[in-house]
């Protein structure tokens, strides 16, 4: 008798992980099929390394390399999802751009003297010296933050742009008309910070 009890649970536990993983492959596949419209008008690859593993992006988009790829994390309200999408750039300055929201989830704190708000308080950035700030229109990007919003947070860096932003649909976050929006207003970032002397 408990042997088949014990038979019945194991085989309940074993289904539960196999249905998890086909839902997962299942995600990832139709994740697989958006970034294949990527290379389809923008050129590069879609790389994916096997049976239940997220997909990734690389290509170019107007001679600047980009890649797009999914992570995720555990949180009190289970596993999120968030779409990466870096750019090459060269920026003459390096800042951050963090979503307030983002923070307060973390329990996190911008340094306030190097901090301004953008897109009336919803977003932070972030500089590493004050005197940055006087370099940057804010006007514009504050626009450019509008057309790019939700997202996480955005890292102007040495080599190029990270935008992480955090997906409540994954399958349809990563459509391409979506995508193509997100990567022509990360190029817009792109030239606007490029321009800052």
């Amino acid at each position: 008798m408990w042997l088949y009890v014990i038979g019945i649970g194991v085989a309940v536990v074993l289904g539960a992980i196999l249905l998890l993983v086909w839902l997962r492959k299942v995600q990832f596949d139709a994740v697989h099929r958006n970034f294949l419209d990527l290379e389809d008008h923008y050129g590069g690859r879609v790389i994916r390394a096997g049976f239940a593993v997220r997909p990734r992006y690389s290509g170019q988009y107007k001679k600047n390399k980009i890649t797009v790829s999914v992570s995720s994390e555990s949180s009190k309200e289970g596993r999120r999802y968030y779409i990466a999408v870096t750019m090459q750039s060269r920026p003459p300055i390096h800042f951050t751009i963090l979503s307030r929201h983002w923070l307060e989830d973390r329990q996190s704190r911008a340094q306030k003297k190097n901090v301004i708000q953008l897109l009336d308080g919803q977003y932070l950035l972030e500089v590493p010296q004050v005197a940055l700030l006087k370099k940057i229109n804010v006007g514009v990007l504050n626009q450019i933050v509008e057309k790019m919003h939700p997202f996480a947070y955005v890292l102007i860096a040495k080599t190029g742009i990270i935008l992480e932003r955090l997906s409540t649909n994954l399958i349809k976050d990563t459509e391409f008309p979506v995508m193509q929006d997100l990567i022509h207003n990360i190029y817009q970032l792109k030239l606007a910070v490029e321009k800052i002397g």
